[in-house]
């Protein structure tokens, strides 16, 4: 009994000291690395052409005033690529519960084409924003979007700041912490 005892008792030692086998991931994990895979592969690296594999065939983008079907969050995608060719997005953050995944995301690029309604400037632009993307069988079937137009206008110079009433630009507001 006690060399059976000593058998299970080594047995157990060496299964223990063993790698494991990687267990299957949580659904956010694998959300979450659907969404990465979107971002870097298809906005990023410009591949549009893999756009309807990461969504669900019904997928809708929120907007403000209206939603939008695949196509057309598709044909928003290649109008942003036109106007901003060597677009890049960089991942800052990403947070997910449930079937929801939110990514906050900086993009930049050069405004070298007409496109998003913009005429080509040759300037720069950098904006960051956030995406919520709602999962359903490891697809996106939802997102809705935050960022600033104003600030892309404003970097390509179509949209100036406000002058102050001596015709000057407003100075940015300062504040002494010595001087409440």
């Amino acid at each position: 009994m006690q060399k059976k005892c000593a058998f299970v008792l080594s047995l157990l030692v060496v299964a223990m000291t063993l790698p494991g086998q990687a267990q299957p991931a949580s659904e956010q994990e694998k959300n979450k690395t659907v969404a990465r895979e979107f971002v870097e592969e298809v906005l990023s690296r410009g591949k549009l052409e893999k756009y309807s594999d990461f969504h669900t065939a019904d997928f809708v983008a929120h907007g403000t005033e209206r939603d939008f079907t695949l196509a057309e969050d598709l044909a928003m995608a290649r109008e942003e690529r036109t106007a901003l060719p060597d677009m890049q997005f960089a991942l800052n953050h990403m947070v997910a519960e449930g079937d929801l995944v939110v990514v906050h995301w900086t993009v930049w690029g050069t405004n070298t084409q007409p496109g998003m309604g913009l005429p080509a400037t040759g300037k720069p632009v950098k904006v960051s924003g956030m995406t919520l993307f709602r999962f359903r069988a490891g697809k996106i079937s939802e997102e809705w979007n935050a960022w600033s137009m104003l600030s892309v206008l404003k970097q390509v110079g179509l949209l100036c700041p406000p002058k102050g009433p001596t015709g000057q630009e407003p100075k940015a507001p300062t504040h002494d912490p010595t001087n409440p």
